[in-house]
């Protein structure tokens, strides 16, 4: 079984007025995350993407296995502190065991969210980006299947599917701006 969904603001203005646009873009994205956590074999995964760039348009979708289905229906709005709040370079990616992630300075736990957020175990993340740098936001995995850490294979993988992404945001952007 797998779950999805999304949470965030509005989108871009350039595709808020397009609802057929906008349907599309998500329906993109929650894809996007699902095939990130299909091809590392990760139990989460999350895509959080700004698409205007001010923090005014972002996007949230999540993808998690059966393992996490208690937290199928769970919304928080992104806020981007802690290790979600890195800001990793174009074709950047972090892999991180649980031990690396309890010691990394970014860490903070969950806080107030501790009891209700999906657990944390084990982190790979990439930072999806377009042309010229633009970033859109980051691509993360948790939770490798069977309590395995991440690969050097996966880290290739999201890699590729991030700037594949990166590459979609511009061409939306775009074909939004032509019209």
């Amino acid at each position: 079984m797998t779950t999805s969904g999304d949470v965030g603001t509005e989108i871009a203005p350039e595709v808020a007025d397009d609802p057929q646009l906008a349907a599309r873009l998500d329906d993109l994205l929650h894809r996007a995350c699902g095939l990130a956590r299909a091809l590392t074999d990760a139990e989460q995964a999350a895509l959080s993407v700004d698409l205007d760039g001010d923090g005014l348009a972002t996007r949230k979708f999540f993808n998690l296995s059966a393992k996490y289905s208690r937290w199928r229906d769970f919304r928080v709005e992104p806020h981007g502190y802690g290790l979600h709040g890195i800001e990793l370079e174009p074709g950047e990616v972090m892999r991180l065991t649980q031990a690396e992630v309890e010691a990394h300075p970014a860490w903070g736990g969950f806080g107030d969210l501790a009891e209700t957020h999906p657990p944390m175990r084990g982190w790979l993340a990439t930072a999806v980006c377009g042309e010229e740098s633009r970033r859109y936001g980051l691509l993360q995995l948790s939770d490798k299947s069977g309590g395995r850490d991440f690969t050097a294979e996966d880290e290739n993988r999201i890699g590729e599917l991030a700037a594949f992404a990166g590459a979609t945001l511009d061409a939306f952007r775009a074909a939004r701006r032509a019209d």
